[in-house]
This record gives C-alpha cells, sequence and structure tokens, in this order.
C-alpha cells in the first residue's frame, strides 16, 4: 500500500478508468478528482487544490496530454502532470523531455511505480540534500576535447545513441551536429552523475553495467536501464545520490 503524504490528483477520467486503476492498486493516499472533459479539467484547475493532473498520453479527441498540459498552464503556471500509456515511443519520450513538469508512467498503475513518481513529482517540497560531488567519467568523454560523448555514454550504457538523445529530450541530429551545447552537454551529465556514484560503490565499469541491468525492487521489479529508457535519467540520478547520502525516498 502506498505510504507517501497525501496528494490530490486532477484526472480527465470520464471512464472513471484511473479510479477504478488506483483502487486496484491498493493506493490510498491520493484525493482523485475527475473531470469528464478537457473543458471541465480546465475549469477545475482554477477551482480547486491540485496537486498533480492525470492525464493518458493520448486523448480520445486526437489532443495530447501534452498539447492539453500547454493549455491547463495557460491557466495554472506551474502545475505537474503525469501521463500514462502502456508503452511511449522515443518521440513521446522527446515530447515529455521539452514540457516542463512532465512525468511519463507505463501501465498498469501499481503502488510501487505511484510512490517513485509522485515522489520525485514533489520532491521540491522536500528539503533537498547536499548534492554529491560528481567525478568526470573518463570513459564517458571525448577522448580529445574532454567533452561528454554520446556515442561513449551509450557504449557504457549499453543504449543506442539515438536512445541517449530521446533521454536528454534532443533529436539525434542535434546530438551530432552541436555535441558541445550547454542543452547536449547538461543532459549528457545526468548519465555522468549515475556512472559517477556507482562506479564509486561497484568499482568498475562492468559493475555498473550489472547494477543497470538488474531487475530492482525499488523500480517495480524493472532494471535502472528501462528507468532511464522513461526518459528519466535525472530521477534515477537523484535517486542513486539519495542512496548513497543514506536518505533514499
Amino acid at each position: 500500500m502506498s505510504s507517501h503524504k497525501s496528494i490530490t490528483a486532477l484526472a480527465l477520467d470520464p471512464d472513471n478508468c484511473f479510479a477504478r486503476d488506483l483502487r486496484a492498486a491498493e493506493i490510498s493516499n491520493v484525493t482523485l478528482s475527475p473531470a469528464a472533459s478537457a473543458e471541465q479539467l480546465c475549469r477545475s484547475v482554477t477551482q480547486e487544490p491540485v496537486d498533480v493532473v492525470l492525464l493518458h498520453f493520448e486523448l480520445s479527441d486526437g489532443m495530447t496530454g501534452i498539447e492539453l498540459m500547454n493549455e491547463v498552464r495557460k491557466l495554472r503556471p506551474g502545475i505537474r502532470a503525469l501521463l500514462l500509456a502502456p508503452h511511449f515511443s522515443d518521440e513521446q519520450f522527446r515530447l515529455a523531455a521539452n514540457s516542463p513538469l512532465v512525468q511519463l508512467m507505463e501501465t498498469p498503475i501499481t503502488s510501487g511505480k505511484w510512490d517513485y513518481f509522485i515522489a520525485r513529482m514533489l520532491e521540491e517540497k522536500q528539503p533537498a540534500p547536499k548534492p554529491l560531488k560528481v567525478k568526470y567519467v573518463d570513459e564517458l568523454r571525448n577522448d580529445d576535447s574532454g567533452r561528454l560523448d554520446a556515442k561513449k555514454v551509450g557504449e557504457v550504457f549499453d543504449l543506442p545513441v539515438t536512445t541517449v538523445a530521446s533521454c536528454i529530450g534532443r533529436p539525434r541530429a542535434t546530438v551530432d551536429k552541436t555535441p558541445d551545447s550547454i542543452a547536449v552537454q547538461s543532459g549528457l551529465r545526468q548519465f555522468e552523475r549515475i556512472a559517477s556514484s556507482l562506479l564509486a560503490v561497484t568499482g568498475s565499469i562492468k559493475g555498473l553495467k550489472v547494477w543497470l541491468n538488474s531487475p530492482s525492487a525499488e523500480f517495480e521489479d524493472h532494471t535502472p536501464l528501462d528507468v532511464i529508457r522513461l526518459g528519466q535519467a535525472e530521477m534515477l540520478a537523484d535517486w542513486v545520490d539519495d542512496a548513497r547520502l543514506g536518505s533514499p525516498d
């Protein structure tokens, strides 16, 4: 059963799907306010206390959850959204990465997934731990320039460069053409945060890869690589930092 702080969720849920899923997962720390239409949701978001908006990524009227949240934020700037789907494409990862305060969750909803994502989405309400000093990881950096290299990141994390680009919210062409840009380097920095902490614990690239590919109860028996593929490299980096600091969520 979910144990995190109670929150209020506004859901576009005309068929009560989210309500049934949350009950089935025995998630009790959420007050669900369903909306029957996008118009009703937009009205409610200005009238009710809401922590997060729940949406399916693809909506029945052809609009995406990203597009609806763009409209919602005109009325309520800064509100967070959790978008759900059975599976996400690289393009959907890219769209979510470029949309502020949006997280993705693959269905079905489970208590573990709910706690993991909600804790991260609301983490700014908690005292932030002092970040660990991140060491340069030579295996992720270009030998000549010293910059983080998407190809080398892919080799260490066993990911195609296209997937690495998607995980940092950039098209492959951008990563190839402007590898030194702030946007690309800051995105790849999350991979270095993960690698730096794991190398300190495991002592080797081999140990790092074993951990990345090992299913974990912390992630509902998904692997850390699954979390990264969901576009949550920064979340995983935070989780690893928390674990090393002795204060995991």
